[in-house]
């Protein structure tokens, strides 16, 4: 796994509040064996952005949190962006490199 682009500050941030960020990541991480490089639907939007909507097993709470405690960083971030309704757009850099810009609504903020 090669995740980069944003500091460990800013990935804790986006996890408790939400917005946006934009992440760096091999092509592994966003599926393994990178098969989605290869789908006739997907090709001609790999460089210009795409999304690939996840397992509908994050919309169960039992299973999000099982998730969330076993998963690696990625899957964090994928459990917590679609949890709260928001989405992940893919864009190739380079080859078997890509920019993934997560978006999910922020949250009130709690500090009185």
């Amino acid at each position: 796994m090669a995740i980069s682009g944003v500091s460990e500050n800013q990935y804790r941030e986006y996890l408790s509040g939400g917005g946006t960020l934009t992440f760096q990541l091999d092509a592994d991480d966003i599926e393994p064996g990178a098969g989605f490089e290869q789908s006739p639907l997907l090709a001609p939007f790999l460089d210009t952005g795409f999304e690939l909507k996840p397992s509908p097993v994050i919309e169960s709470p039992p299973d999000a949190v099982q998730l969330l405690l076993h998963g690696d960083s990625w899957v964090r971030v994928l459990v917590h962006t679609y949890r709260r309704g928001g989405s992940i757009v893919y864009r190739r850099i380079s080859p078997g490199r890509y920019s993934a810009t997560v978006c999910a609504p922020q949250m009130a903020s709690t500090t009185p």
